[in-house]
């Protein structure tokens, strides 16, 4: 007979103030491994919610018939409160002392994981957990679940932010604990989930929409987008010919060496690809260019056409600069509008006032419009799916209308349909600005990216630009 460890039956949910799932009827067999899918703000993040008891039930039944504390999840900001840090902390050396290392995060007594040996996680053990690349923060994250040894375990966005390397290792994992009882439920984008999944639900407006066998689901190709592109504001004039040279740039931090006699010149108009696997210290090269990093200033470095430290404010350089990252919606901890939020990057120093124009508001508005976001550009920030509030970051460095364009991993939780509509727009944006683009996907690189520098280990050489295979949508 069926014992499930989950049942729902004609349940329906509130989160906050708005009901979720309702009439809802769904259950977790013993056996069964499910990925739910769906367009970034269908509900798929707020479904695990559920599964893991964090929103009320108001309809219906819901039984759990498995211990809460049996079961492990990772979710994209587990272990931090952000509220107690700022975003340029983590690269001051004196100002870290104090934070939760690694090794006390995952409280690790004896033994070493095989896991933190398997992901290169090792050397990592005491440094204190802002210090870790997003990469790492998330196989961090991943370990910490894995300690635990769940009979559920809980994965959102799995494989985001993960190298290949990783990837290939966490879905190996995957199957490895499914075989000794653990079940498993992730997100996962349309036909991208690991093999050990059995099932496979989609969500729609906060609803289940459909649940199949995972050996019954084909492929369906994406069907083209047609959407005219909003009308774009004229890339502004510039007095610069070099955005950033770095001259054999060193980083470190005591007899750690982060960044290894770095040599990159990047001219006004080029579109870069920098790759290269998880902590590789891709994040720190940009945040020298974006002025985040002290020791900038002991290093040979040209931004925009002048010596760094020769007199330039730090908001000279940012208002040059639209910059995206994945940390940053989880720095944005304040209850505003997605709106607000957008309009408050503007202008590069955020301790001054600045005058938003009609066609400001206009272009922000028609970028809303063109990713689908109309009816979330009133709502909190906080509480919109992390697709859209990744989107909507994106949207917050287009307005601001910049002559460069710093992305780090900008499409991290958005749906297909959105990274085609953005890597057609950045096509277009960037004919006349600069482009600087990280990701561990090829098929994410916009088509105008035509020079690629790789890093690894703190040193970094030019490669060719990763074959593209585009997205369809």
């Amino acid at each position: 007979m069926d014992d499930p460890l989950i049942a729902f039956t004609d349940a329906g949910f509130r989160k906050y103030d708005r009901p979720v799932f309702p009439h809802t009827t769904w259950k977790l067999s013993r056996g069964e491994h499910w990925a739910v899918t769906g367009a970034n703000g269908s509900g798929k993040t707020t479904f695990l919610e559920i599964i893991n008891r964090q929103w009320l039930t108001v309809q219906g039944e819901a039984e759990y018939r498995l211990p809460k504390e049996a079961v492990a999840t990772v979710w994209f900001n587990d272990g931090i409160n952000y509220d107690r840090y700022y975003y340029q902390q983590r690269y001051h050396a004196t100002e870290t002392e104090g934070i939760t290392t690694v090794r006390k995060f995952l409280q690790l007594q004896g033994d070493i994981p095989d896991e933190l040996i398997a992901l290169n996680m090792l050397p990592l053990l005491d440094r204190e957990i802002i210090k870790l690349s997003n990469g790492q923060f998330k196989k961090m994250l991943i370990v910490k679940a894995l300690l635990k040894n769940p009979r559920l375990l809980l994965l959102d966005n799995l494989f985001t932010g993960l190298d290949a390397k990783a990837r290939t290792f966490i879905a190996d994992t995957l199957t490895r604990i499914a075989g000794i009882g653990t079940q498993i439920i992730m997100t996962a984008d349309a036909g991208a989930w690991p093999a050990v999944v059995t099932h496979v639900m989609e969500t729609v407006n906060s609803r289940l929409h459909a649940a199949k066998r995972a050996v019954e689901v084909r492929p369906q190709p994406q069907a083209t987008v047609q959407r005219p592109s909003p009308t774009l504001p004229a890339a502004p004039d510039v007095d610069f010919t070099t955005v950033a040279r770095m001259n054999g740039v060193t980083i470190r931090y005591g007899s750690h060496t982060v960044l290894d006699r770095i040599q990159w010149h990047i001219r006004h108009g080029e579109k870069w690809a920098l790759t290269g696997p998880n902590g590789a210290g891709k994040s720190m090269l940009l945040s020298l260019i974006f002025a985040d990093h002290p020791q900038a200033y002991a290093n040979n470095i040209i931004l925009f056409d002048r010596q760094r430290g020769s007199g330039e404010s730090i908001w000279d350089i940012k208002d040059k600069t639209g910059f995206v990252s994945p940390e940053m919606h989880l720095y944005n901890r304040r209850n505003i509008s997605c709106t607000e939020l957008v309009m408050e990057g503007l202008h590069g120093n955020p301790y001054l006032r600045h005058t938003v124009t009609a066609k400001e508001t206009q272009f922000a508005r028609e970028l809303f419009a063109f990713f689908s976001l109309t009816d979330v550009a009133g709502s909190s920030f906080q509480r919109i799916s992390t697709g859209q509030q990744n989107t909507t970051l994106l949207i917050r460095a287009l307005v601001k209308n910049p002559p460069v364009l710093i992305l780090d991993e900008p499409f991290q939780g958005m749906d297909a349909e959105k990274i085609a509509l953005a890597r057609r727009l950045l096509d277009e944006y960037c004919r006349r600005r600069t482009l600087i683009f990280v990701s561990h996907q090829p098929e994410e690189l916009p088509d105008c990216i035509h020079r690629c520098l790789y890093i690894d280990r703190g040193k970094a050489e030019e490669r060719p630009v990763p074959s593209l295979k585009p997205f369809q949508a």
